[in-house]
């Protein structure tokens, strides 16, 4: 996979964005330039807990981001395509668009229900 298919925010799940934001929210990263003076442990740190979170598992989904100009890069393009200035806010926006997203599935699998159990 190529860095720029790496760095692809469309190839990130809310799921995955909503768990790398409230990372380095709680790592206290909450601008570009913040990632930009991590120390190699953080970064470490953080892209383990993101790769191997139950939440990442759970979709049986790889991250193939490596390393922290990847990191940087996905980062800006996530702050870009969600329309954020900080990592707060891109974490606050994702998880309203997450709860809608899981909103409409429950709302999906009831009409399922409904329609099995009234067949």
């Amino acid at each position: 996979m190529s860095h720029s298919q790496i760095t692809n925010p469309n190839l990130y799940s809310l799921r995955d964005v909503l768990l790398l934001s409230q990372l380095l929210h709680t790592h206290k990263i909450q601008t570009l330039e913040d990632l930009e003076s991590i120390n190699r442990n953080l970064f470490e740190n953080i892209l383990h807990q993101w790769k191997t979170h139950v939440s990442t598992q759970l979709q049986c989904k790889t991250i193939k981001i490596s390393t922290l100009n990847q990191l940087k890069e996905l980062y800006r393009k996530l702050l870009e395509k969600y329309k954020v200035e900080n990592t707060e806010s891109l974490a606050n926006k994702v998880y309203y668009m997450r709860v809608e997203e899981l909103e409409s599935i429950i709302e999906l699998k009831r009409k399922e229900f409904a329609t099995v159990l009234n067949s």
